[in-house]
């Protein structure tokens, strides 16, 4: 689902300048936005911001029931309104928000924990046994170290800040792993 606001008409200045207005951050946008969700018992699991003429602010949410359409559309609604409130020179963006989908990032020991037994694919940041990408299974979390089990049947045994990043490998046909 994605909601766009409309631009508003270019005001040249002098020598056809073009004023900047309403800069949004990363951190800025986080603060705005993760009070809203969390009154919903939603998180955000990713934010981008695309550079461009008309700037997009991209957001992936999510619920540990699912996010549906309807979700999407009123946290929309709702974002835009803060996002107005908050800087109401700001017209032209586009704010898309959607679910991370089958292969959402994984990267807290929380997100690791709600999908033991999931198949997932991940990177290091150093290299373990000569290789940096892995494909496996989360087997368990301990304290804050998390057993991942590897394709080839090996464990290994890492602290979230050892990935570089990691991901969910749902199969389309089969679903969800009931764990």
């Amino acid at each position: 689902y994605s909601a766009a606001r409309k631009t508003a008409p270019r005001t040249k200045r002098g020598a056809g300048a073009r004023k900047e207005v309403g800069v949004f951050s990363t951190e800025s946008l986080t603060s705005l936005i993760e009070p809203l969700l969390e009154e919903r018992g939603m998180e955000l699991v990713e934010l981008q911001i695309v550079p461009g003429r008309r700037r997009t602010i991209r957001l992936y949410i999510d619920h540990v029931s699912g996010v549906s359409v309807g979700d999407c559309a009123q946290v929309s609604r709702e974002i835009s309104r803060k996002l107005d409130a908050a800087q109401p020179d700001v017209d032209n963006y586009l704010l898309e928000v959607s679910s991370p989908g089958m292969n959402r990032p994984v990267w807290t020991l929380e997100h690791f924990e709600r999908f033991q037994g999931e198949e997932l694919r991940f990177e290091m940041k150093e290299p373990w046994d000569g290789q940096v990408s892995f494909e496996g299974r989360i087997e368990s979390v301990e304290g804050e170290v998390v057993k991942l089990r590897l394709a080839d049947g090996r464990l290994l045994e890492v602290t979230v800040d050892a990935l570089r990043s990691a991901r969910l490998q749902i199969d389309p046909w089969q679903g969800r792993r009931k764990s």
